[in-house]
């Protein structure tokens, strides 16, 4: 009886969210002029997150482990008249991340907007990964971000502003295959932000979790469009969240409809993810190449 209740209130539900998502009516703030540092600068989403920040006029500050393609990016940006810095930063290594911190706010910098966006994917079954496999993904996909907001935070606390936003993915509400730690990393992520908000719900600090199914970057391989979204596509629509403060962008929006059928019918939602995996192109997921750099 519970089920065919919840089957009742699925089609009802579903709508409720397509309506307040076609039609809602968000202000949007202005975010111009603010220093934003990004993780993972160096290429794919967090350029593309730099590239859009710095057309807005903020001051991006770019954060990535390889030094050259840091650089490339903030070369480019400053180019064109924009202002940007580079950092080089592996995020696994608290020392480095606590030099960071030093730099920027030595420099005399007040981060206003964090990105939490670095991340890796092994895409290999949790049975064939070594620990030390296992403790880097969580060092960057997780642990890097809780450890990034614990030192810019006590600054935004201190002038009641700022916004964090970390790069989830859908793999942290939905099962992804060969994805464990993956899947564990970026739910752990999704939950961090909403205890901070509910911790810090009398301030006016905004937190954000954004979303994406596949995004057409080098960090996975074997998905192809119309499975994949682009970066440019992506970060637009995060933006547009950021801006209208929402705790969670969804990419594709269609995602807001199947996470619903999750919340209300879980064992449906699992009956239809066996019949995607069993013939659709998201086998073909392979992620990075990370097992032949970290053993």
């Amino acid at each position: 009886m519970p089920f065919l209740l919840d089957l009742i209130k699925l089609p009802f539900l579903c709508l409720l969210e397509v309506f307040y998502f076609v039609f809602r009516c968000r202000p949007k703030k202005e975010i111009k002029g603010q220093h934003i540092l990004i993780t993972g600068a160096g290429q794919g989403i967090g350029a593309e997150f730099a590239r859009q920040f710095a057309d807005m006029g903020n001051i991006v500050h770019c954060v990535d482990i390889e030094e050259k393609l840091v650089n490339i990016v903030v070369e480019d940006l400053k180019s064109t008249g924009h202002k940007a810095y580079s950092y080089t930063c592996d995020l696994t290594k608290h020392e480095q991340v606590q030099k960071l911190y030093d730099d920027v706010a030595g420099a005399g910098f007040v981060i206003n907007v964090l990105i939490n966006n670095a991340g890796v994917a092994f895409a290999r079954p949790l049975h064939e990964m070594t620990l030390t496999q296992i403790q880097h993904a969580m060092n960057v996909n997780i642990v890097s971000n809780l450890w990034l907001i614990k030192l810019f935070i006590p600054k935004m606390l201190e002038l009641n502003e700022g916004h964090i936003v970390n790069i989830a993915s859908l793999a942290g509400i939905f099962p992804l295959k060969h994805n464990t730690d993956y899947c564990a990393a970026k739910a752990g992520s999704i939950h961090a932000l909403s205890q901070l908000r509910s911790d810090h719900i009398h301030t006016n600090l905004k937190f954000t979790a954004v979303c994406p199914f596949f995004v057409n970057t080098k960090m996975i391989t074997g998905i192809k469009p119309p499975m994949t979204v682009s970066p440019e596509d992506l970060v637009t629509k995060a933006i547009r969240g950021i801006r209208e403060d929402q705790e969670m962008v969804i990419v594709p929006n269609f995602f807001r409809v199947i996470k619903v059928i999750k919340d209300i019918a879980p064992s449906l939602l699992r009956s239809m993810a066996k019949n995607a995996r069993s013939r659709g192109d998201i086998n073909k997921f392979v992620g990075q190449r990370m097992s032949e750099k970290v053993q």
